[in-house]
């Protein structure tokens, strides 16, 4: 089964495992770590490699994270291994809850394509979509 590892500013990473959890029952191997704009670099990337390590014991590692360019996504692309740790930004909800059913079915490379394509289609601007307009303002 693939690992998640959710690495977020502050606490979001605990929040959208919290909540995929009451939406799905517990997650296993799933983790979020918390990074704080005061910790230091070198501390902060010792514990993403420690989790991805716990993670990786049993395989593959999707890490999420909440932004592109981001101290999160920055100390996680260091550990980036194609076919072993993948690491995809703009985490939410819908991506955490698809990558928590869809992991069990679906390779590495697979089941990140398919989750940044499905949390895409999970933005939604609801003027548009009320007046009858198709997703994305087409």
């Amino acid at each position: 089964m693939i690992g998640i590892l959710v690495a977020a500013h502050q606490d979001l990473g605990q929040a959208l495992l919290r909540a995929a959890a009451g939406i799905l029952g517990p997650l296993e191997a799933a983790e979020a770590i918390t990074l704080s704009y005061e910790e230091a670099p070198t501390e902060a990337q010792g514990r993403v490699a420690a989790a991805v390590g716990r993670l990786a014991a049993d395989g593959e590692v999707l890490i999420l994270t909440d932004m592109f360019g981001g101290t999160p996504a920055n100390l996680c692309l260091a550990l980036l291994e194609p076919g072993r740790v993948e690491v995809l930004t703009g985490v939410n909800l819908p991506m955490v809850l698809k990558a928590a059913t869809a992991r069990r079915e679906l390779a590495l490379p697979a089941l990140a394509t398919l989750l940044r394509e499905y949390g895409g289609k999970n933005i939604v601007l609801a003027s548009e979509l009320l007046r009858g307009k198709p997703p994305g303002g087409g």
